[in-house]
């Protein structure tokens, strides 16, 4: 008998299409990522703006919900949010808020209890601080 000769195995057609594809995705996410690290600009710091959206009584007293708008691309981690009811130079009332998390170009919302109707006296809300995550 003669010897066996094995015919050289060929890849399949399937096989190269799936490995182009692979090939092409995998530099695609490169260059993604290599653009977005050249030309990407650095976070800024937060931008924070605070508004009342919504005065709600409760059996406590009232609920002031409050909108924290992050304007810039910096995030914020430990929102602190005061509210002052009164006139600046002597509030009636003061309460605050702690937002664990804020990110760049979004919002966040909480609370603020108050005893005292909110809507009956000047209110004023602002950020006292944050920490960069």
């Amino acid at each position: 008998m003669a010897p066996n000769k094995k015919q050289p195995v060929s890849t399949p057609a399937l096989e190269w299409i799936a490995a182009g594809l692979g090939l092409a995705a995998i530099l695609f996410v490169g260059v993604v990522i290599g653009r977005e690290a050249l030309t990407g600009e650095p976070d800024q710091l937060p931008s924070l703006e605070v508004h009342a959206t919504r005065i709600v009584p409760n059996a406590a007293g009232f609920v002031v919900e409050f909108e924290v708008v992050n304007h810039a691309s910096g995030t914020a981690a430990a929102v602190a949010i005061e509210g002052q009811l009164g006139p600046e130079a002597r509030p009636v009332e003061t309460s605050s808020a702690t937002l664990d998390y804020v990110a760049g170009n979004a919002r966040g919302q909480g609370g603020l209890f108050f005893r005292h109707d909110p809507r009956a006296q000047p209110l004023a809300l602002r950020a006292l601080g944050f920490q960069t995550p």
